[in-house]
């Protein structure tokens, strides 16, 4: 059935199996409960959906696409490799990609020369009015009469510094960005009143059609088309094909068969910080396999914090509260792949004890890493993919019948 088991202790706390696309841990302590568990809820991205060459590539294109206009320096995407967005993720507080993009542009911005900082500090105060493709465009206009001299080598070092820099990060995500830098070069006013602005200029809204940073990102990830249907807007930064059609899907429909077979079709959820509309894209059919009053996405998250005046994103455990809301189950998995799930999922447990968490590893970034991080914050279930989990779930069974 794919799974070989060995029942040798895993640093004392686990439960050790095999399969053809990695190992597997169930904590020792956790298996009777996990033996009976009533419901599943997923994460999205890295968990049913590989998106690596897709919000990924997002990333990096856009944080290239921003900086060479704001400096009139060509940065080639690939400088801002995957290791660098797993780095900002395991902090725990990037699960929303459009503040990734802002603390690898804000601190790659704070690191430039005085000279050059003062010389963007000038444009951009002249140039900053009107739609974010006006603004960007207009910066980058007065860029290319004086553009900021930035050899290899200090593009080199300070993405040196970046990964670094990601390890002063935390939960608090942007937040964590901001202090940390101004800590570092807040001493000086001028420093203070650059990063105020600039700030303000790439992500002073965070809104599709007024921050730069969110417009660029979601024009490049979901294509011209979606684009339109998602935020009812007309692209300018990008009128072809979006990087979301490199995602892939992870999740098999024979799993979601499986699991439906052992819980019920109506005990399968999705807790998710992309959007619905791109994560239906690349679903498509299956999605139709989920409860759909079990079904959490950026969009309704949104919604809430409009009418409560809070923040709701992850970790904060309001979408994974809300999807178990239409679960009948009273013990649920959770299946996600950061240390921001993990943290998630062990809120919502402490406000009402029934969840339990698997992480899962194969699809991102860096394997052994994320397999690490999960080992050493004792998750109840580690997994390389989620298709693991109707055998595990299967086998654990069958070891007390």
């Amino acid at each position: 059935r794919g799974l070989k088991g060995d029942h040798r202790m895993m640093r004392m706390e686990y439960l050790r199996f095999s399969s053809e696309n990695g190992e597997i841990f169930i904590r020792r302590d956790r298996a009777d409960i996990i033996r009976y568990v009533e419901g599943v809820i997923f994460d999205c991205d890295g968990v049913l959906i590989d998106v690596r060459d897709s919000y990924n590539r997002a990333i990096s294109k856009s944080v290239s696409y921003i900086f060479e206009r704001i400096t009139g320096r060509d940065l080639p995407e690939n400088w801002i490799s995957n290791e660098i967005i797993h780095l900002f993720r395991r902090t725990g507080g990037f699960n929303n990609d459009w503040d990734t993009v802002y603390g690898i542009l804000m601190f790659m911005l704070s690191h430039l020369p005085k000279e050059s900082r003062k010389r963007i500090y000038e444009g951009v105060t002249a140039k900053n009015e009107g739609s974010p493709f006006r603004r960007l465009m207009a910066i980058k206009e007065y860029m290319s009469k004086e553009p900021c001299i930035l050899d290899d080598a200090l593009i080199e070092e300070m993405i040196k510094r970046l990964r670094k820099f990601t390890g002063l990060l935390d939960s608090s995500g942007r937040r964590s960005v901001d202090e940390n830098l101004l800590r570092i070069y807040g001493r000086s006013q001028d420093f203070r009143k650059f990063y105020s602005l600039l700030r303000e200029f790439l992500h002073g809204e965070e809104k599709v059609g007024k921050s730069i940073i969110a417009t660029v990102f979601e024009e490049f990830f979901c294509g011209a088309s979606l684009f339109r249907k998602v935020y009812g807007i007309s692209p300018q930064f990008n009128n072809g094909s979006g990087l979301i059609d490199n995602g892939r899907l992870i999740i098999k429909p024979e799993t979601l068969d499986s699991l439906i077979s052992l819980l019920g079709r109506r005990n399968l959820g999705i807790a998710s910080g992309s959007r619905r509309k791109p994560a239906e894209y690349i679903l498509n059919g299956l999605i139709e396999k989920f409860n759909s009053e079990a079904l959490i996405f950026l969009d309704d998250v949104e919604e809430a914090e409009r009418s409560l005046g809070r923040c709701l994103r992850k970790p904060h455990p309001f979408s994974l509260l809300r999807a178990s809301e239409g679960l009948e189950g009273s013990r649920i998995i959770y299946v996600g792949d950061s240390v921001e799930d993990v943290l998630m999922a062990r809120e919502a447990s402490r406000r009402n004890g029934k969840f339990i968490f698997a992480g899962v590893y194969r699809y991102t970034a860096i394997e052994e890493d994320a397999l690490q991080a999960f080992l050493e914050h004792k998750c109840d279930m580690i997994l390389p993919t989620v298709n693991e989990l109707p055998l595990i779930l299967e086998e654990l069974r069958r070891m007390v019948s």
